[in-house]
C-alpha cells in the first residue's frame, strides 16, 4: 500500500482493502467457459445416465481403442484418428463412454465431447469446449489461454478454423517454446455422435481441421471419432489426404455379438431380481428364453436394453408378465428373421409395437398427440415437460400417466430441487415486468423452462420408429387424425391465452379479469414469476405452430378441414408477434423456427426479421412453400398487401408491386389475419443465391426500410 515509504506515522487510520474483479471484467477462462458446453463432457451431471458397456461385452473393441489411445507418444506408425462408424442401436456411444473413462483412469484423456441433437449440437461451441477441458488438465496452458481470451474476447466467436488455431494450436506452441519440454505430450480426445452436430458442413469441416493439424503436426493429439455412416462424413474421411491418417473401424449389426448380448441380458435380469430381493428356486429366465431374446436382438444392443427397462419397471410380484408379452411378440415373428429378408430392425419394431399396444385405448389418443407434438418440434434430445403439457392442455397427472405407459422408451427427469432463484427476483411478479439481465444466465433462463422436468427417449431408434409410417403403422403420430387433434389443441391454447392478454404499449399484460398467469395453465407451478414465463412461451409456441413459420401447419394444411380457415383467420396474430418479440428479446438469435426449420432472426422493436442462409437453405422446399402460400391465400388467412405510399417514400416505393414477383428473387407481401389482430408478412427467396428472407412486423414500412438497408447482412451481428 505504501511501498518504499518510511519516516512517517499514521494515527487512528482505518484501512479497508477492496477487491472487485467485476470492475476488470470476467477472466479469459470465464469467457471461454461461457462459450463452451459443459454438459458435453465425459462426467457431466447432464450425462449421468450415459450408456456404458456391460462388463464382459465389447471387450475386443474396448481393448483395441484404449491400447491405441494410450500407446507410446513416440509411436508414429499408429494413425492419429480412430473412426468408428456404425448404424443406430449397435452401441457406439456406450463404447465411446467406456473407452473414454478407461483412458481417463490412466491419465491419458485430453478432452471428450458427446454431441446430442438439440442439447449439445452447436458446432460453434465445439472447439471452445475442447479448449476449456484441456485448460482444466494443463495449468500452464490454462494461463496462456486465459491471457489470450482476456485480451481478445472475440476469439470465442470466430470461425471453427480460427478457434482451433487461436485457442488450441497457438497456445500449445507457445507452451512448448516456453517450457522446452515438448509441451503437454500426447493425449486422446474423444468425439461421440459427430453426425448429431447441427450442421453437416461443420461435421465435415471438423474432420478437415483435425486432419490438417495432424498432417502439419501442429497438435499432439490422437482423435477418437464415433458416428453413423452418413454419406458426407464417409466422403470426407475417404479423401486422399485424410484416409492415410485414419484407422476406420466398422461396428456392424452382427450376430457375432450374440454372446455379449446374452451376457448383458443375464446381468440385467440378475439386477432386476437382486433389487427386488427375489431368489427364485430355478434360474429365471431360462437359457432358452435368454437365447430367444438374443435372436430377437439380431445384433442390436438397443433391443435388450429396451427389454430390460420394460420389465424392470413392473411391480415386483409380476415381473413374469411383461417378459411373457415380449416372448409372445417374438413367437409371432418366427420365420421373419433378418436372414429371410426382413429389416434388422424388425424385432425392435415389434417390441416398440408391443409397448404401444399395451396402452389402453382411453389413453392412447393422448399419448399419440403428445408424441406428435414432441416429434414435430424435431429431435432435440430432450424436451421441457411443463411447456409441452401446457401447450396441449395436459395436467401433471395426465402427463405422469403418459410417462408410465412409455417408461421403457422414454425417460422423465425430475426438475432440479430446490429451485434456486437470484435474490433480485420477485417471484410474485411477472417474469417480463422485472429488469433482469439480458445476458444468458442459467438462473434466469433455464430454470423457468426446466421447472417441470424434462423428457427424453432412451434411444433415437424410437424416434426413427415413430416418424416412419411403414414401421409405426397405426401408432404413427404423424397420421392425419392425430395431427388434427394436435392442431386443435394448439388452436384452443392460442385462443384461450390470447383472450387473457391485453396489449399495453409495446407489450402484453394480463386482462383485469385474470388475476394471475396460473389461471389459464393446465399445469401451473404456483409462482407468478415461473407461470408468466410458461404462459408467454406456450402462447408463442402454439402460435408459431399455427402460423406460416410452424412445421405443423406445413404438414397439416393440405388435409385441414374447411372449418379451420375461419379459425386461422381469426387468430390474434398481433398479440402473438408481440409475445414472441418479448419472449425472444432484441438482438440476434440462432435456432429460431423459420418455415418449420431452424433459422436465424434479428429482433428490432415491432419486427422480427428471419433468414435461412445458404447453410440452412437445403431444408427449404420452395415448391411446398409456394403451395402453402397459395393455400393460405385461398383460405383468406393472408391477403396481398400493397400500401399507397406518399412521394416522400419514393426510395422504397419501387419495392411495392401489385402482385408477388416470380423468378429470382421470388417475393410476396401480405397482411396476415383480420382487423386489429393482423400483422404484416414479407418474404423473399432466391434459389440461385440460396437464401430465404422474411419479416413479420407491426409496421410494414418501417420494417421494409430496415430490410432494404440490410438485406444481405441483417442476420449477422455487426
Amino acid at each position: 500500500m505504501f511501498n518504499g515509504a518510511h519516516d512517517f506515522i499514521i494515527n487512528g487510520g482505518e484501512f479497508i482493502g477492496v477487491q472487485n474483479n467485476y470492475i476488470h471484467g470476467p477472466s479469459g477462462i470465464e469467457i471461454l467457459l461461457e462459450s463452451s458446453t459443459p454438459d458435453a463432457s465425459i462426467d457431466s451431471e447432464a450425462r449421468r445416465y450415459a450408456p456404458i458397456c456391460y462388463p464382459g461385452t465389447r471387450e475386443q473393441y474396448i481393448t483395441d481403442i484404449t491400447n491405441w489411445a494410450t500407446g507410446p507418444s513416440n509411436d508414429d506408425r499408429s494413425p492419429s484418428i480412430y473412426w468408428m462408424r456404425g448404424p443406430a442401436g449397435v452401441g457406439k456411444s456406450a463404447i465411446a463412454q467406456t473407452c473414454a473413462e478407461r483412458v481417463q483412469q490412466v491419465d491419458q484423456l485430453g478432452a471428450a465431447y458427446f454431441f446430442c441433437v438439440g442439447l449439445r449440437e452447436d458446432e460453434n461451441r465445439f472447439f471452445t469446449t475442447i479448449a476449456y477441458q484441456l485448460s482444466t488438465v494443463f495449468p500452464e496452458y490454462r494461463k496462456l489461454l486465459d491471457e489470450r481470451v482476456k485480451s481478445d474476447k472475440t476469439l470465442v466467436k470466430k470461425t471453427l478454423g480460427s478457434q482451433f488455431k487461436l485457442l488450441i494450436v497457438e497456445p500449445l506452441k507457445d507452451l512448448q517454446s516456453r517450457d522446452g519440454k515438448g509441451g503437454i505430450g500426447r493425449r486422446t480426445i474423444f468425439i461421440d455422435g459427430l453426425d448429431e452436430c447441427q450442421s453437416k458442413e461443420a461435421q465435415s469441416e471438423i474432420i478437415e481441421i483435425i486432419a490438417s493439424s495432424i498432417r502439419e503436426q501442429t497438435t499432439p493429439f490422437r482423435w477418437a471419432i464415433f458416428s453413423r455412416p452418413e454419406p458426407h462424413i464417409i466422403a470426407t474421411f475417404t479423401k486422399t489426404n485424410i484416409f492415410p491418417l485414419c484407422r476406420a473401424v466398422w461396428l456392424p449389426i452382427s450376430r457375432e455379438a450374440d454372446g455379449e448380448i446374452a451376457l448383458y441380458l443375464r446381468g440385467g435380469f440378475d439386477d432386476i431380481l437382486r433389487r427386488r430381493n427375489i431368489s427364485p428356486s430355478s434360474p429365471w429366465p431360462t437359457e432358452e428364453v435368454i437365447w430367444m431374446l438374443v435372436n430377437a436382438s439380431a445384433g442390436l444392443f438397443a433391443y435388450p436394453a429396451a427389454v430390460i427397462r420394460f420389465i424392470d419397471q413392473h411391480p415386483a410380484l409380476r415381473i413374469e408378465e411383461p417378459l411373457h408379452e415380449v416372448l409372445g411378440i417374438i413367437s409371432e415373428r418366427d420365420g421373419h428373421s433378418p436372414g429371410n429378408g426382413a429389416s434388422p430392425f424388425a424385432q425392435l419394431d415389434a417390441f416398440y409395437m408391443l409397448i404401444m399396444k399395451r396402452i389402453p385405448e382411453s389413453v392412447l389418443s393422448f399419448v399419440l398427440v403428445f408424441l406428435a407434438d414432441v416429434i414435430c418440434s424435431g429431435y432435440f434430445g430432450a424436451w421441457y415437460a411443463a411447456l409441452t403439457c401446457n401447450k396441449l392442455g395436459l395436467s401433471e397427472g395426465e402427463f405422469k400417466a403418459i410417462c408410465n405407459h412409455l417408461h421403457a422408451v422414454m425417460y422423465y427427469e425430475d426438475p432440479p430441487k430446490p429451485l434456486i432463484l437470484d435474490a433480485s427476483i420477485d417471484v410474485t411478479r411477472s417474469y417480463y415486468n422485472q429488469k433482469l439481465s439480458t445476458e444468458y444466465n442459467p438462473i434466469h433462463y433455464n430454470r423457468p423452462h426446466a421447472v417441470g422436468g424434462t423428457i427424453s427417449f432412451h434411444h433415437k431408434s424410437f424416434y426413427d420408429f415413430l416418424v416412419d409410417p411403414s414401421r409405426a403403422k397405426e401408432f404413427c403420430p404423424l397420421a392425419p387424425d392425430i395431427r388434427a387433434r394436435q392442431f386443435e389443441c394448439c388452436m384452443k391454447t392460442q385462443q384461450v391465452y390470447a383472450s387473457s392478454f391485453d396489449i399495453r404499449g409495446s407489450s402484453l399484460a394480463l386482462t383485469s379479469t385474470v388475476p394471475n398467469s396460473s389461471m389459464s395453465l393446465s399445469w401451473p407451478q404456483g409462482l407468478e414469476y415461473i407461470d408468466s414465463f410458461i404462459k408467454s412461451w406456450v402462447f408463442t409456441q402454439a402460435s408459431v405452430d399455427l402460423s406460416h413459420n410452424g412445421r405443423p401447419l406445413f404438414d397439416f394444411l393440405e388435409a385441414a378441414p374447411p372449418s379451420l380457415s375461419k379459425q386461422l383467420k381469426d387468430l390474434d396474430y398481433r398479440k402473438y408477434l408481440i409475445a414472441e418479440l418479448e419472449v425472444t428479446g432484441e438482438g440476434y438469435w440462432n435456432g429460431h423456427c423459420i418455415l418449420g426449420t431452424r433459422g436465424r432472426v434479428r429482433i428490432i422493436p415491432g419486427t422480427m426479421l428471419g433468414a435461412l442462409t445458404s447453410d440452412e437453405y437445403g431444408t427449404f422446399d420452395s415448391a411446398v412453400f409456394m403451395k402453402v402460400v397459395k393455400k393460405l391465400e385461398k383460405l383468406g388467412v393472408i391477403r396481398p398487401y400493397y400500401p399507397d405510399l406518399p412521394l416522400s417514400f419514393a426510395s422504397i416505393r419501387r419495392s411495392f408491386s401489385r402482385q408477388p414477383r416470380s423468378g429470382n428473387p421470388t417475393c410476396g407481401q401480405y397482411k396476415l389475419g383480420c382487423g386489429d389482430r393482423a400483422i404484416y408478412w414479407y418474404w423473399e427467396f432466391d434459389s440461385e443465391k440460396r437464401y430465404f428472407h422474411q419479416f413479420d412486423t407491426l409496421d410494414f414500412v418501417k420494417a421494409m426500410k430496415v430490410y432494404q438497408q440490410e438485406k444481405f447482412s441483417f442476420w449477422v451481428p455487426t
